[in-house]
């Protein structure tokens, strides 16, 4: 079955109520029905340790974090990235993005200020660090990040990884083109976001292309878009499914640019409204049957087509994503392998 929208699609897998064992059946038969990329999220789990699991069990696949957050340490965000670069003998695509407000300020006690500045020496001092050797010191100093003496005490296996930023706004999406390797565009999108948010705004990011370091965006830039998919024989199930999708990334902030044009702020303030009373029934029944046709994938494998044709031309490579939040677990491996049925090549 093929898809015309783009010419890869891979699988994002977030952990949430799939097993390790789970993941890495799901990642053997992606790889089987013809995914072209893995990806392993950073919440319910770290990114590095399933990614690494996963990568014991594929062989052709590329594998990326989407995406490791920037509240750890660069100096250990680069020696996972080498080794796990070193592992899967370069097909690895370190994926980085800032991940919420409150996470950080909550859950890392990192003052959340200045995210842009921050995510940019971030890659910076990462690809300072891949410089460094037993002879050679590696230095970088900016407002947020100061490395002073830095020797790697093995020469990496390689002299670079790829960096994919994610983005939702449009500071975030125009640092992505001018620094990294592509950028992974977060799981509630719509074609209008593209047209009027991301493509103009990685268009400057292109335009300027370079920092510091010296670095020069690569020319093969990759869009990747994270879509949430719920498939399902019966259209209403696949529906229903993927509303814990959308009541679960509503209430985020960021999510608002493509919220509000889209006509759904007052539902994206009832699901917010529910979720700060921990309501879970009122927050999936706030959901409209609008929001889901617009911003995610589900009902059968024809809803599914229809839906994509949309985003023809608008992005490279597509992430599937099973939505689970506040889901029953065995729906949620069911529609992984109904998710990766429907795109078996």
């Amino acid at each position: 079955m093929s898809f015309d929208y783009a010419s890869k699609w891979g699988v994002l897998f977030n952990g949430d109520k799939l097993s390790l064992d789970n993941i890495l059946s799901f990642a053997r038969q992606a790889e089987d029905a013809g995914a072209e990329s893995i990806w392993a999220a950073e919440l319910w789990r770290d990114a590095f340790v399933p990614l690494t699991a996963i990568a014991s069990v594929v062989k052709r696949v590329r594998l990326g974090t989407a995406v490791a957050h920037f509240a750890r340490p660069p100096m250990l965000t680069e020696l996972g990235a080498m080794s796990l670069a070193e592992y899967t003998q370069g097909r690895f695509i370190l994926g980085l993005g800032t991940a919420p407000k409150e996470w950080n300020e909550k859950w890392h006690g990192l003052e959340y200020r200045k995210p842009v500045t921050r995510m940019r020496e971030y890659v910076e001092c990462i690809r300072t660090m891949w410089t460094g050797s037993p002879t050679r010191a590696a230095n970088y100093s900016g407002e947020f990040y100061q490395l002073r003496d830095y020797r790697r005490l093995t020469e990496p296996r390689y002299s670079s990884v790829p960096i994919y930023l994610a983005a939702v706004l449009p500071r975030m999406i125009q640092l992505a083109g001018s620094l990294a390797d592509g950028i992974i565009l977060n799981v509630l999108n719509t074609p209008r976001y593209f047209s009027d948010v991301v493509h103009p705004n990685l268009k400057k990011g292109l335009s300027a292309g370079k920092y510091s370091q010296g670095y020069v965006a690569q020319e093969n830039f990759e869009i990747c878009a994270v879509k949430c998919c719920a498939v399902n024989s019966d259209p209403q199930q696949a529906r229903a499914l993927a509303r814990h999708a959308v009541a679960f990334y509503a209430t985020l902030p960021y999510f608002d640019i493509i919220l509000d044009p889209m006509g759904f702020r007052q539902a994206k303030l009832k699901i917010r409204d529910a979720m700060a009373r921990n309501d879970v029934p009122a927050m999936l029944g706030a959901v409209t049957d609008d929001m889901v046709e617009a911003l995610v994938l589900a009902g059968t494998v024809d809803d599914v087509r229809r839906q994509l044709r949309a985003f023809d031309g608008l992005f490279d490579t597509l992430l599937l994503l099973s939505p689970s939040f506040a889901a029953d677990a065995e729906e949620v491996r069911e529609n992984n392998a109904a998710m990766i049925a429907a795109f078996a090549e």
